[in-house]
């Protein structure tokens, strides 16, 4: 990865300082499945070293074989945890200490998983790709599939994931953001885009939706296949810490949603403007989110129609007491609220556990006549899912009209 520093020459102060890290997305990703080209012969002849790990982990075969391995000589039971199957299994232990488990995983997709040693957590220490996450770091199961959109492909350009550090006034600290820019962005200087807040959820940090989310690679293909035009995707920090963590359905999720809304529409949405090249109008500008970042979404959206022309929830809602308390007004009129918002896009899991309270939002919307586009799916409440519902809400956020 390529990372330089710069001082924003749009004005001067200590406000402005942004990491930029120019990510060309084949070094962004390195593998964490790899594949088993080498036989054990030659896997320990080059392993001989003792700076080398002693393991590797995970190694993918083709058709979905993967094994996990984990050195751990005095340890007196190992698990693999991990999205891909239902609860845990036991791994064997060899002669040389280190535990294995292979299993078959389809379909092809990036999967969360962890080792259980004696009944503590971790994550895979061979594995260097983690789930960004404020508590508990996940590693990360990438396997490789070349259908696949969050995989990159030869021939496809790839946009950049900047690093930036924004000052908040209003929480008078620094904030963290990403921003993804398609290929092309630094030397179409005349050019402005299209602008994505697309936000994470509970326990996310801003870097999920590009590590976990795979939302640059995501976008890269759809802008390469025509599908999506080009845009800007601002991935902020969700979590308000005056607030904490509160049950969505609570009267504290919409305090912390209302605060959220001040702070992208008076910090992060200005800082975006004078740093980058994005269009002004509300017809170029989209939030969407997943989890906590689907119901911010909704509410910032909601709160400001002047801003926002759609709004995407990913396994997100507000209860139908969030909707009458703040937004009566707005949906009185089903054909007025329906001309603000160009898309009111949902998407939930058969088995995510938020899926009730999404159901009571779209009754809300059925009993006032308003309309929206719902996008079911298996599965819970899952990265794999949000990444599908990313793929299927940008070409709708911004078409390229073509077919």
């Amino acid at each position: 990865m390529k990372a330089n520093l710069r001082k924003s020459g749009r004005g001067a102060g200590w406000r402005k300082w942004c990491c930029v890290a120019l990510v060309a997305i084949g070094s962004a990703l390195p593998a964490s499945a790899a594949f088993s080209g080498a036989d054990d012969g030659e896997r320990k002849e080059r392993q001989r070293s003792a700076w080398d790990n002693p393991v590797v982990s995970p190694v993918a075969e083709a058709g979905g074989r993967v094994t996990f391995a984990l050195a751990a000589p005095k340890a007196e039971s190992v698990e693999l945890s991990g999205q891909f199957m239902q609860g845990r299994r036991a791994m064997e232990k060899g002669t040389d200490g280190v535990w294995r488990l292979t299993v078959d995983i389809a379909p092809a997709d990036i999967y969360p998983y962890s080792f259980v040693v004696d009944g503590v957590e971790i994550s895979d220490p061979s594995n260097p790709l983690t789930f960004p996450n404020e508590r508990f770091k996940a590693s990360l199961l990438v396997m490789p599939s070349e259908e696949a959109l969050y995989m990159p492909k030869p021939g496809v350009a790839s946009g950049q994931v900047r690093y930036c550090s924004y000052y908040s006034r209003r929480m008078k600290t620094f904030r963290p953001l990403l921003v993804y820019t398609p290929a092309g962005y630094d030397a179409a200087r005349a050019k402005d885009y299209p602008v994505l807040y697309l936000v994470s959820g509970t326990t996310d940090t801003e870097e999920t939706w590009f590590k976990v989310g795979r939302a640059n690679t995501i976008a890269d293909r759809l802008i390469a296949d025509g599908r999506a035009a080009e845009m800007l995707i601002v991935m902020p920090y969700g979590y308000m810490p005056a607030h904490g963590t509160p049950d969505p359905s609570s009267g504290g999720a919409a305090q912390m949603y209302a605060d959220f809304a001040e702070e992208l529409t008076e910090e992060i949405m200005p800082f975006v403007g004078r740093e980058f090249r994005v269009r002004k109008n509300r017809a170029d500008r989209v939030v969407a989110g997943f989890s906590r970042g689907g119901g911010q979404a909704l509410f910032t959206a909601f709160s400001h129609p002047e801003l926002f022309s759609a709004v995407g929830a990913y396994a997100a809602y507000l209860t139908p007491e969030v909707m009458e308390a703040h937004f009566a007004p707005l949906f009185g009129d089903a054909v007025r609220a329906d001309s603000l918002f160009r898309l009111k896009w949902f998407g939930v899991g058969s088995e995510d556990f938020l899926r009730p309270g999404v159901e009571a939002h779209l009754r809300y919307f059925d009993q006032k006549g308003i309309a929206y586009k719902l996008f079911p799916t298996g599965g819970g409440h899952t990265w794999m899912n949000a990444r599908a519902y990313l793929a299927e809400t940008l070409p709708l956020f911004f078409p390229t009209g073509k077919k």
